[in-house]
Parts: structure tokens; sequence; C-alpha cells
């Protein structure tokens, strides 16, 4: 019996992963997840702005973010289908920054209740977690 699963991270725009790992850890919307090889069948809808953990055959740890979506586990394969997806080194801070202040000024003409300042603020969270992952990945820990 293997004791790898294959992980597959797709989005729209490119296949992220598709090989062997160790583990994946991901937050669903009903609470964290972490897949080894074997786990049981599931489907289940990812959080709106949240990281994947990959665990690689050798130990190394790799962290993605990853956005609306959901994931499936069949037969020793995860999927993970995305909205967003890109990993910690790929994330522009420069236009991460943009779309933060983009989303804070659109927040601002905005009644709290409305649709477009709820599709606004979950851009802002977006943009966060985006630019809080990259600082985290480089060591600068500095979000000014």
């Amino acid at each position: 019996m293997a004791q790898d699963l294959h992980l597959r991270i797709v989005t729209p725009d490119r296949t992220i992963v598709d090989r062997k790992v160790a583990a994946v850890a991901f937050q669903g919307v009903d609470g964290g997840y972490g897949i080894l090889p074997h786990h049981a069948p599931l489907m289940t809808a990812i959080a709106a702005t949240g990281t994947a953990e990959i665990t690689e055959l050798d130990g190394k740890k790799s962290e993605l973010f990853v956005s609306d979506g959901f994931a499936q586990m069949q037969h020793n394969v995860l999927t993970l289908v995305c909205e967003a997806g890109e990993f910690a080194h790929e994330i522009d801070l420069a236009r991460v920054k943009a779309a933060e202040q983009k989303a804070r000024e659109k927040m601002a003409g905005l009644d709290r209740l409305s649709e477009d300042f709820l599709r606004a603020e979950a851009s802002l969270r977006k943009a966060l977690a985006r630019e809080m992952m990259a600082r985290r990945s480089t060591g600068t820990g500095n979000l000014s």
C-alpha cells in the first residue's frame, strides 16, 4: 500500500499542482481538514480565503493561497478546484496592496448591509490573506 496521495490543485487559469505528496491540510467552510493517504472519500467547500499546506514526500512543506472552491477526496486522489490559487512566492505584493486599497475605498462609500459592501469586504479579506502569506514566506512580517 503506497504511503502517498495524489494531489491536484486547479484553477480556471492553470493546474497548480499535480503530483504525489505525503499530506495536505486546508480550511473548509466547516473547519480544518488534514488529509493523509487513503483518507475516506469526501467532498466539501473550501473556505473563501484560506491556505493549503502541502507536506511533500521528503517532509518539506509549502503553502498556497486558495479560495472559493471545493475539495474532493476519492480513490486516494485529493482534488482542490479553486477560483484562485498561488504559491506564496508567486504573490505580487504591489498588486495585493492595490487590491486592498481599492476594496477599502469601495467599502467607504457603501451601506454596511449592502451586497456591494459584502463583496468589497470579501475582496479585502482575500487581499489581506494573500499579503500575510507572502510576507510570512519571505520573513517580512511588517504589514505596512
